[in-house]
C-alpha cells in the first residue's frame, strides 16, 4: 500500500498547487517527490489534463539527467495529479528577473547542458519499439529552465512539445503553439516545425542571460531579420564575446544553416573549458538559496497540507467524459503544465497561439497564412482566422431504407421549333449553277479579249 504525505506548498498557480509530498510504500520505502494537484472542477480540466497526461507519458519515455522526470499520474481526493521528482530549484527568468547574470563559463555550461537535452530529446526512439519519437519541445525558453543550488539545470515543460507516440491523448494540429518572443520566424509564417526552431530558442535564452533583458519579437522578413540579428548580437561584449559566432550560427533566419544541438554543446563545454571565471556549480550556490529564502510561500487551495492520502494502484480515470473534440480551439495553452515546482505563480497564459495553414481536404477552404510582411504584436496577441477540423468520427449510417418521398417534378419546358433540314441533294445543285455562272463569266471574258486582240492586229 501506498501513501503521499503532504508536506508543504512548493508553488501555485492558475490550474492547480504543487506540494512537496513524503512517497512511502511497503516495506520503509520512502522518498521525496513533487505533486501538482489539478483544481476541482476547472473549466479547462480535461483539456489540461489531457496535455498533462501526454507530457507524463512522453517525459517517462525520455529518462534524461536534464529533464524532468514523471513517476506516475495519480488520483487525490477525486482530483489528477502528477507525481514528479523533487526538485529544489529556481527558473532562469527568476534568476534574470532579479538582475542575476551568470559569468561566461556558467552560462556556456548551462548552454551546453541544456542543448544535449535537447539533443536526447531530437534523437529518443521508443524504449520498446525503437521507433523514433521525433520530440521537439516548442517551447523553449528562461522559464522552462531550472537551475538548483548545486548548479543542477532541468528543461521543463513539455506541454506543447510535437511528438509521436501511441498513446497520445491530445491533438494539436496545426497550430503554432509557443511562446511568441521565443519563436523561430519560419515557425511563425509556415507553422512548419523542426530541431531548429528549438536550436533557435537555445540562442535566445543564451541572449537574454548575457544581456538580462529579452531579444523582442522576431521578425518575419529576411531584411528585417538579419540588421536586427546582428544590432542585438553587437550588444554582447566583455566575457561573453566569444560566444557570438556560435549564437549567429544559432539564430541563422535559414533554418538549415543553423547548427545541431550535438555540435552546440560540444561547442560550449569545449568554450567552458576554455573560460576563466566562476562556473555553473559555484554561482548557483551562491545565488540561488537566498532567492529561495524570499520565495513567497503557495497557497495550499487544496487544504492537503498535513494530511496523508492512499493512492490506488494503476492510472486514474479522467475526472471528465473524454469527448470528441475538434482540432485545438484558438486559446491560450495553459501555463507550465508540469513545470511549476519552483514559482510560486504560474502567470498568466503567455503562450499564443498564430494559426498557420492546416492542411485541409482540398475541396475544402484552406486558412490564410501569416503575411510575412506583418509584425505581430505581443500585447495583442489576437489569432488569425481558423477553420476548424473535425475529429469526430464519421457518423454511422442506418441500415434501414429510409421512406421514399414523391416529389413534384416540373414539366420540362415546350421545345422551340426546329428548322426543317435543307436536302443534300438541292445544296448540289446550287453548288454546281453557281461554278457554271462564274466558269461561263470567266469564258466569256476571254473570248472578248480574243476578239478585240484581232481586230487590233488587222486593222491598226
Amino acid at each position: 500500500m501506498r501513501a503521499l504525505h503532504f508536506q508543504r506548498v512548493v508553488g501555485s498557480g492558475a490550474f492547480g498547487s504543487v506540494y512537496l509530498c513524503d512517497l512511502v510504500a511497503d516495506k520503509g520505502f520512502r522518498r521525496q517527490v513533487a505533486v501538482k494537484v489539478l483544481q476541482r472542477d476547472h473549466p479547462n480540466a480535461q483539456m489540461f489534463m489531457s496535455r498533462v497526461r501526454d507530457e507524463a507519458r512522453l517525459l517517462g519515455l525520455l529518462q534524461d539527467d536534464h529533464i524532468l522526470k514523471v513517476l506516475e499520474i495519480v488520483a487525490v481526493d477525486g482530483r489528477d495529479a502528477v507525481v514528479m521528482e523533487f526538485v529544489e530549484g529556481l527558473d532562469l527568468a527568476a534568476l534574470i528577473e532579479a538582475k542575476h547574470r551568470p559569468p561566461a563559463r556558467a552560462l556556456a555550461e548551462l548552454g551546453g547542458a541544456m542543448a544535449g537535452a535537447l539533443h536526447r530529446a531530437h534523437t529518443a526512439v521508443h524504449p520498446a519499439t525503437g521507433v523514433p519519437l521525433n520530440v521537439i519541445h516548442r517551447d523553449v525558453k528562461p522559464a522552462n529552465v531550472m537551475v538548483t543550488s548545486r548548479g543542477g539545470v532541468k528543461l521543463l515543460d513539455f506541454g506543447v512539445a510535437r511528438a509521436r507516440f501511441e498513446a497520445r491523448e491530445s491533438f494539436t494540429g496545426h497550430f503554432v503553439l509557443g511562446t511568441l518572443n521565443y519563436m523561430a520566424p519560419e515557425y511563425i509564417v509556415t507553422g512548419d516545425v523542426s530541431p531548429a526552431a528549438d536550436v533557435y530558442g537555445l540562442a535566445l535564452v543564451l541572449w537574454e542571460a548575457a544581456i538580462g533583458e529579452v531579444f523582442g519579437q522576431p521578425r518575419l522578413k529576411p531584411d528585417q531579420h538579419l540588421p536586427r540579428q546582428e544590432a542585438q548580437l553587437a550588444r554582447v561584449t566583455g566575457e561573453y564575446a566569444p560566444m557570438v559566432p556560435l549564437l549567429r550560427r544559432m539564430l541563422a533566419w535559414d533554418p538549415k544553416l543553423r547548427p545541431g544541438t550535438m555540435e552546440i554543446e560540444q561547442e560550449l563545454v569545449a568554450l567552458a573549458d576554455s573560460t576563466r571565471g566562476s562556473g555553473l556549480r559555484a554561482w548557483c550556490g551562491t545565488v540561488v538559496p537566498d532567492l529561495l529564502a524570499k520565495r513567497a510561500k503557495g497557497v495550499d487551495e487544496g487544504g492537503l497540507v498535513g494530511r496523508q492520502v492512499q493512492l490506488a494502484d494503476g492510472e486514474p480515470e479522467p475526472s471528465m467524459p473524454s469527448l470528441p473534440r475538434p482540432v485545438d480551439a484558438v486559446v491560450a495553452e495553459p501555463p507550465n503544465t508540469l513545470a511549476a515546482l519552483g514559482r510560486t505563480n504560474d502567470g498568466p497564459a503567455r503562450r499564443v497561439p498564430v494559426l498557420a495553414a492546416p492542411a485541409y481536404p482540398a475541396a475544402a477552404s484552406t486558412a490564410p497564412v501569416i503575411d510575412p510582411a506583418s509584425e505581430i504584436s505581443e500585447a495583442t496577441p489576437s489569432p488569425r482566422f481558423a477553420v476548424p477540423r473535425s475529429e469526430a468520427p464519421e457518423a454511422k449510417r442506418s441500415s434501414a431504407p429510409s421512406p421514399r418521398r414523391e416529389l413534384p417534378v416540373a414539366p420540362p419546358p415546350e421545345a422551340a421549333p426546329r428548322r426543317k433540314p435543307r436536302p443534300r441533294g438541292a445544296s448540289t445543285a446550287v453548288l454546281v449553277v453557281q461554278g457554271l455562272v462564274v466558269g461561263g463569266g470567266i469564258g466569256f471574258l476571254l473570248v472578248l479579249l480574243l476578239v478585240i486582240g484581232f481586230l487590233l492586229r488587222r486593222y491598226v
